[in-house]
């Protein structure tokens, strides 16, 4: 997990979420009955190092969130040997944060021998206990600890065997596990489940090694036939959804490089190709709106991974993933303001750098185009920035995207674009034109 933030999965040859499974298509179950009530939601805290952004970033979520959990440990294997790594949490930022607050458990890859016992679950019953004992002396109270480990599906058996190991040794905190939708058909996993308090079922995927230009981390069709799944099952689960998005490298024969999902990019080596897999805000914000109308049975909610935070450059900021949790489309909106001096006897500065403003809700690239028009007879001088270009005519100039450039633009952030320059100075209007 580069620069420490959680990858969620691919479930082919990918480490999403740093794990690795295979791709299994489930028919789904449309006749389980629906429950009643809300559909909580909350969100992964998944940084190593907390920062001032993260502390911001969980007060700001307090209106919308239902609580948290955060990355306590990650445990890494050398030499076959458990090595525990522990953030540093912010527990002041948890205590002002005042809702219910998950330790989460990050295990490594491990190909077994599993057993309830030996130096291996000593070790992660160890971890477990100190974690808690850390919350408690910080005075947070841990509402839930997470076992995350993405077990071989043939070895849940074994697996269970550490599960029954580290809930017993946390006494009565409830002992929550991460799932993969590959586990749904296993006979080994009810029993692996009902081990725990619940499980929580990540909804992500990669539909083959090399996707498309439309692959998503989520595909909402998939993903709701996996909860469906998960429901038939009789079993209280929460739904794990992503708000990141994955720069996946591969060989030039198709062999995977590795993969960046957070904003610590990797040096590829010569020859890689990187593709990029994101995610369609507006099919998500559909699928959760049905779910807040028709609960699938036994979902106790949803947890989001990952909590938006400024610093963050492959994830959500707050706006969109507000509009997502409200089940709604993250509305565009986009603004160009025009600074520079202006002379005197005029309204419009000359010379005026350009700057397009994200005032709205979408992730996305900018889908406009940016109209400058004047009046008067004057001379009009324009240049573009890197990523954009200009048209120039008599009475009017335009600035639009370049091919290729596929920069977004935050909510709340901005980017210089071009300038203009009119000879002799004269006033202008500007507009922005949305482009489909």
């Amino acid at each position: 997990m580069g620069g420490g933030a959680k990858c969620m999965k691919s479930l082919v040859a990918l480490t999403m979420f740093a794990g690795i499974a295979s791709l299994v298509v489930f028919s789904g179950c449309r006749n389980e009955p629906r429950a009643d009530g809300d559909l909580p939601q909350r969100a992964y805290v998944w940084q190593r190092d907390w920062n001032a952004p993260v502390a911001r970033s969980l007060q700001e979520g307090r209106d919308v969130l239902a609580g948290c959990v955060v990355l306590g440990a990650e445990v890494e294997w050398r030499n076959g040997a458990p090595v525990p790594i522990r953030p540093k949490i912010d527990w002041e930022a948890l205590r002002s944060f005042g809702k219910p607050v998950g330790l989460a458990l990050r295990v490594a890859p491990y190909p077994g021998p599993f057993s309830g016992e030996g130096s291996v679950v000593a070790s992660l019953r160890g971890v477990a206990q100190d974690l808690l004992k850390e919350a408690k002396s910080a005075g947070v109270e841990v509402q839930e600890f997470q076992l995350d480990f993405d077990c071989a599906q043939k070895k849940l058996t074994g697996y269970a065997q550490w599960v029954k190991a580290v809930r017993e040794s946390i006494g009565s905190v409830p002992l929550v596990i991460t799932a993969l939708p590959s586990w749904l058909s296993e006979p080994a996993f009810p029993s692996l489940a009902r081990e725990a308090k619940r499980y929580v079922i990540q909804v992500h995927s990669v539909a083959s090694p090399q996707g498309d230009e439309q692959t998503q981390i989520c595909d909402p069709v998939q993903a709701k036939r996996w909860v469906e799944q998960a429901s038939a099952l009789g079993l209280p689960f929460e739904i794990a959804l992503p708000t990141y998005r994955s720069y996946v490298g591969y060989s030039s024969g198709g062999d995977l490089v590795g993969v960046a999902s957070d904003s610590v990019r990797p040096s590829w080596p010569s020859g890689t190709r990187v593709k990029e897999y994101g995610l369609d805000a507006e099919a998500m914000a559909a699928m959760v709106k049905e779910w807040m109308v028709n609960r699938p049975a036994h979902a106790e909610g949803i947890v989001w991974y990952r909590l938006p935070v400024a610093t963050d450059e492959n994830n959500w900021r707050w706006p969109t993933l507000r509009a997502v949790m409200a089940g709604r489309s993250p509305h565009q909106t986009w603004t160009v303001r025009a600074d520079g001096k202006i002379p005197a006897g005029s309204d419009s500065p000359n010379p005026a750098d350009l700057v397009l403003c994200n005032t709205g809700e979408s992730d996305e690239s900018p889908a406009c185009r940016v109209e400058i028009r004047w009046e008067a007879d004057v001379i009009p001088v324009a240049e573009s920035l890197p990523g954009w270009e200009v048209q120039r005519e008599k009475k009017s100039v335009v600035f639009f995207r370049a091919v290729g450039n596929a920069r977004r633009l935050p909510p709340g952030e901005e980017c210089a674009i071009g300038w203009l320059r009119l000879e002799p100075g004269a006033p202008f209007h500007v507009e922005v034109v949305p482009v489909r």
